[in-house]
């Protein structure tokens, strides 16, 4: 991997490459003088040598590397680095503690453009459909390399999309809008929806979600960034919109996390 700063000292002058978002950006502090040079390499560099003449190689290099995408995350470590990391993390800000509602009493409405609007408890909803259980990952869009707001857990809770399909919603819907109890609102293109796992989550780890991350519920999304995993979901509206929004893998998604240092940037700008 290529470095992204390189510092060269040469007797009274330094030069700073630093290669980011903006491209190359050069800082000299030249003195006003002609100094002695004492230091052979910037003897050397003066006088026309490279900086590849500084980098040491090794014949061999090495090392191990492994990962693993099925390994849970403890609940303590959840909780502390993600569920009150802060207030607004992964969503919506959660009213009080949650456990005010029990999980079998919280309600959601669906509603918009479908033929069977209707409003039904968590205990309604999972007698209608099965509950899943999946190990999925969470983590922060701004979370730096090697931070700690991100974990792998077991979550169980009902599928977004099997509440939606008890709407019925109309053909022409292409957005579905969930709103926490709080006003916060995420705002997905259905097909967004379809292609990944998007349970309403009530457990976390064997633990209720007001334990671990805060709230009554939360939405978890396969492959997708924090910021959308909505808490205390109370509606969930599903609207025909002219322009849906953006796919959160999208380059118009990703621009809003362009001015944040700790998400991945690479030479040039380009945000992964």
């Amino acid at each position: 991997m290529d470095a992204l700063k390189k510092t060269l000292a040469m007797g009274a002058s330094s030069i700073l490459a630093v290669t980011g978002m903006g491209g190359v950006a050069l800082a000299a502090t030249a003195s006003t003088e002609a100094q002695p040079v004492s230091d052979p390499q910037a003897a050397e560099w003066q006088e026309g040598g490279s900086v590849n003449d500084f980098i040491v190689r090794m014949d061999k290099v090495g090392g191990e590397f492994s990962f693993t995408q099925s390994k849970v995350t403890s609940t303590d470590d959840i909780k502390r680095n993600l569920g009150e990391a802060s207030a607004y993390l992964c969503g919506a800000n959660p009213m009080g503690d949650g456990k005010a509602v029990a999980i079998e009493d919280w309600s959601i409405a669906v509603q918009g453009d479908v033929e069977n609007a209707y409003t039904a408890t968590f205990g309604e909803l999972s007698e209608k459909e099965e509950l899943q259980n999946v190990v999925m990952g969470c983590s922060c869009a701004g979370n730096p390399s090697d931070g700690r707001a991100v974990a792998n857990a077991e979550v169980t809770g009902i599928s977004a999309l099997k509440i939606i399909e008890l709407a019925q919603p109309s053909a022409d819907v292409n957005t579905v809008v969930f709103a926490s109890s709080d006003g916060y609102e995420v705002a997905l293109p259905l097909d967004y929806l379809r292609m990944r796992y998007c349970p309403l989550v009530f457990d976390v780890n064997g633990s209720p979600i007001a334990d671990v991350m805060g709230g009554v519920n939360q939405l978890w999304l396969g492959s997708t960034a924090a910021s959308y995993f909505a808490r205390d979901i109370v509606s969930i509206t599903l609207e025909e919109r002219e322009t849906p929004p953006a796919n959160p893998h999208s380059d118009e998604a990703r621009a809003a996390y362009q001015s944040l240092p700790n998400v991945g940037v690479l030479l040039g700008g380009e945000v992964r």
